[in-house]
């Protein structure tokens, strides 16, 4: 390949939160001289989803004909485009071989939603960096970036209140000897919103009165991702679920009675989407699962939480022991003491056709660690911070570039260098200073000067036979 480019971010990590400025820098590399047009880099951000549905419709004799329907959407957040060498149709121009570095920077909109990768849509944020080349194949060289819309959950008073739920099940097999008691699921939560890191403690207690043996109490965290996608003028939806997190709590014997207080770990994982109508919407759900036998009849018997993920957790939260234990009391008006979050790729293994790129999310240590200090006992900031310190980073070996190349300016011709023609000719119309002709898309440059052309009268003996 005769062209590489690598991009670096002012934010090491390449992660920013929806309002932010978003700049740093794309090392070119040219390994021989190219001749293009110009050089732009690109910053947006967008949405795009698409999947295909195999549907049943009438032919032309009546009878159902099997066909693929392609369901898309997109939308377009932000775009900044910005040349660094050239302009836009210009003349052609040589790039020598070298190491260039040109800046870019971009503000990302304040309500941009988290960048994601699932099976039948993402949500990217993107720089680009475009060769323009006149005759050939434009050179185009892109980089992703991390965007988290901040979602904090201490803004909604509802998510402090525990998930809590008593459920039971008959099953017709006891009614076969003579029995129809009811297995009961008692279960419970400290909060109905965590972050990623956070431990979701659970109380669980299982009645099993019912003559049908409990396998297994299984606890789990599923993801539910909606895409919203149209095919002519018909809008569709595609829902997945994916599994996050399982715990297995261990079995309960017909007319026996068990207790389970444990907990399931939040990993990294894209936060709950706050809008309604957005192309792409994450929701996730906390399961519990008693498991039966099949042959006993009605199945297993499930219990479905809704649960909100967030960027900030909730005050107080840190300290959680668990369902029904004392909760710490956080005085009003001030801010919990919290470590830093790192920033760890997503858990998911689903993406969107050739786009590998994981973003990352934020994920806070609760346990292991004082929450007002680092793994070297320095004190850190109570708010999170998304920029790392520069002595946390090793030194940067200097590297040496190329001058960035300019756009040529003609050279104005010697005095008396250019003859004047034997015959009179009409003097050209005088440009505006420091502007550019433009002729079908090409740049004439400064200080061009027409052929002259012969009277109409004039004689020659150049001429059609």
């Amino acid at each position: 390949m005769s062209s590489k480019v690598n991009f670096s971010f002012d934010n090491i990590l390449g992660i920013y939160y929806a309002g932010q400025l978003v700049s740093g820098t794309a090392e070119l590399i040219t390994e021989r001289p190219k001749t293009i047009r110009s050089i732009y880099i690109t910053v947006n951000g967008f949405v795009e989803t698409r999947w295909q549905e195999s549907v049943e419709k009438p032919g032309e004799d009546g009878k159902l004909v099997k066909s693929m329907e392609t369901h898309t959407a997109t939308e377009i957040y932000y775009s900044s485009d910005k040349y660094v060498y050239g302009q836009s149709g210009g003349s052609q121009l040589e790039l020598p071989k070298g190491k260039f570095v040109f800046p870019f920077h971009a503000t990302i909109p304040p309500h941009a939603p988290t960048s994601f990768n699932g099976t039948h849509g993402q949500i990217k944020h993107e720089v680009t960096l475009t060769i323009d080349r006149a005759v050939r194949y434009n050179n185009t060289f892109s980089q992703c970036f991390t965007v988290i819309l901040p979602n904090d959950l201490n803004v909604r008073r509802e998510h402090l209140q525990p998930l809590k739920r008593i459920e039971e099940k008959t099953f017709w097999w006891g009614s076969i000897f003579g029995g129809n008691k009811p297995m009961v699921m008692d279960v419970s939560t400290s909060y109905s919103a965590y972050v990623p890191g956070q431990k979701i403690h659970f109380h669980l207690v299982m009645d099993n009165q019912s003559d049908v043996q409990c396998q297994d109490v299984k606890v789990r965290l599923f993801k539910n991702v909606t895409y919203r996608g149209k095919c002519g003028d018909k809008e569709q939806l595609k829902t997945t679920e994916e599994r996050l997190a399982d715990k297995h709590c261990g079995e309960v014997d017909k007319h026996n009675k068990a207790q389970f207080n444990d907990f399931l770990m939040v990993p990294p994982t894209t936060p709950t989407t706050l809008g309604e109508r957005d192309s792409i919407r994450v929701s996730y759900t906390l399961r519990f699962i008693a498991k039966t036998f099949r042959l006993h009849g009605g199945g297993d018997m499930v219990v479905d939480f809704p649960l909100v993920i967030g960027t900030v957790p909730l005050l107080g939260s840190a300290e959680d022991k668990g369902p029904g234990a004392q909760k710490t009391a956080i005085p009003n008006g001030t801010m919990q003491a919290l470590s830093a979050p790192n920033f760890q790729e997503d858990v998911s293994t689903e993406h969107f056709e050739s786009n590998t790129f994981k973003p990352r999310y934020p994920v806070y240590l609760f346990s292991g660690q004082p929450a007002n200090a680092n793994a070297n006992g320095a004190a850190i900031s109570p708010i999170p911070s998304l920029y790392p310190k520069a002595a946390d980073s090793l030194p940067a070996h200097p590297v040496h570039y190329t001058a960035n190349p300019a756009s040529p300016v003609a050279k104005p011709p010697a005095a008396g260098a250019t003859k004047a023609p034997p015959y009179p000719v009409q003097a050209p119309a005088a440009a505006a200073a420091g502007n550019n002709f433009e002729v079908l898309g090409f740049s004439i440059p400064p200080g061009y000067q027409p052929t002259p052309t012969a009277p109409a009268d004039g004689s020659g003996n150049i001429g059609w036979k």
